[in-house]
């Protein structure tokens, strides 16, 4: 890909619990999390990959939500674990830039929960 930027969004206070984890995430926390998205497109639109304030305002929506109550991270038994909230994310932004007329694509997208408990997940056919 020709062009790449990277999107972060930093001190996202969301809580969660992981229901029948054995141990103490099994209750209810926050964290404040700090998120990036890296995205790659060959083209430019309006001289840009893509509009930041997109991307920002995606990631920005988990803000001050408890994410146990979000269907797509927690529906059926699922935990909204920091893996769960980046393939998550990572779908909704990718969603957004599929309705870009310079096709960008997802590259990479990092959820840090803490400052030492990160994770990074490659979308599929990145």
């Amino acid at each position: 890909m020709g062009f790449v930027v990277r999107v972060r969004v930093d001190d996202i206070a969301a809580a969660h619990h992981l229901p029948g984890y054995d141990g103490p995430c099994a209750r209810p926390h926050g964290h404040n999390w700090s998120l990036e998205a890296v995205i790659a497109a060959e083209d430019l639109h309006e001289e840009m990959v893509v509009d930041f304030a997109v991307i920002k305002s995606v990631l920005r929506a988990i803000d001050h939500t408890d994410l146990n109550d979000d269907p797509d991270l927690a529906a059926g038994g699922r935990r909204p674990t920091a893996e769960r909230l980046a393939v998550v994310l990572a779908r909704r932004v990718q969603t957004r830039l599929d309705a870009q007329p310079n096709r960008p694509r997802l590259v990479e997208l990092t959820v840090r929960e803490t400052t030492r408990n990160i994770v990074v997940y490659t979308p599929p056919g990145a």
